[in-house]
């Protein structure tokens, strides 16, 4: 046998001495193992399907042909050996409040995942059931995921995400509050992100019990009048700011979990920035793909995620 040139496609042509003919040796799993890398490349990057039939030199459908298989194959979280001793958790939806995917991650590397109609207290306990138990969880608060953390896994430290926390204060609170009250909690949502400390944590608890004393009477102030389809005569003034007094009680109490824990991430930047926001990119640029599709690419993204070596400088 010697070599006789390449066909169109670039593959080596081999001809026979004695009998003149010419053909093509074939690896069957060497095919499928460079269209399935191909596969991965394509639904994980950001070149179009015809960008890879080009390279390829091919017709898209042809490659279609060859990408048809691999989406039978959702990927698994692989299981962990040793419970985390942090878990950053959070969701993405996949389509617009009808399904999405729920995320545990690391501050190195990407823990497990489950797919599920919505965020709810059943679908993160089906979350809890399949990960390890952590020490520690970062995470929003939802209210599901909250009570779902603090069933299946009692006694676990919960730290807040404090960028949501002051996300929701300052977007209710507008960029010109017009109270005194409202001004004055601004202020502090502004010096919240720069405690690190203990004594920083109890100076700013401190002050803001002195807010809530201070204006206790006045967000207890009452509106009288007629409201359509309802009994009650009158209602609170301030509703908004009640409203944000009564999410900064019950965060307090897992917002400072990270003081003195360095080790500790008090937001959930891991899984945001790092998983979520490629993802939407990605779901965005595969927009025309149905739910099983997104299923598929969500996946196998998070399975490369879960077997990339982790950096040196992450801690």
């Amino acid at each position: 046998m010697q070599r006789w040139g390449k066909t169109t496609a670039g593959n080596t042509r081999w001809r026979c001495l004695h009998c003149k003919e010419s053909h093509i040796r074939s690896r069957p799993d060497v095919t499928v193992k460079s269209r399935h890398d191909a596969f991965i490349q394509w639904i994980t990057g950001m070149y179009s399907l015809t960008d890879y039939a080009s390279s390829y030199n091919i017709d898209i459908r042809t490659i279609q042909r060859w990408f048809t298989p691999f989406w039978k194959y959702v990927p698994r979280s692989c299981p962990l050996t040793r419970s985390p001793h942090v878990l950053i958790i959070d969701g993405i939806y996949l389509e617009s409040r009808t399904s999405c995917a729920l995320i545990g991650i690391t501050p190195k590397s990407v823990i497990s995942w489950i797919f599920a109609n919505h965020e709810s207290y059943q679908s993160w306990r089906q979350f809890c059931s399949v990960t390890p138990r952590p020490d520690v969880v970062v995470c929003d608060g939802q209210r599901g995921m909250r009570s779902a953390l603090i069933e299946f896994w009692p006694g676990v430290w919960i730290q807040r995400c404090m960028f949501h926390i002051i996300q929701a204060v300052l977007s209710k609170l507008t960029k010109r509050p017009k109270t005194s009250a409202g001004k004055d909690l601004k202020e502090m949502m502004y010096v919240l992100s720069a405690v690190w400390t203990r004594r920083q944590k109890r100076r700013w608890i401190r002050r803001y019990m002195h807010w809530k004393k201070k204006y206790k009477v006045f967000l207890a102030e009452r509106t009288y009048g007629e409201r359509i389809g309802t009994h009650r005569s009158w209602w609170y003034t301030h509703r908004m700011l009640r409203s944000l007094r009564t999410l900064l009680d019950n965060a307090i109490p897992e917002l400072f979990t990270y003081v003195g824990h360095y080790e500790i991430p008090r937001t959930t930047n891991h899984v945001e920035g790092g998983i979520n926001s490629p993802l939407s990119e990605l779901i965005h640029r595969h927009r025309g793909f149905s739910l099983k599709q997104k299923k598929v690419m969500v996946a196998t993204f998070l399975s490369r995620k879960q077997k990339e070596k982790p950096t040196r400088n992450v801690y």
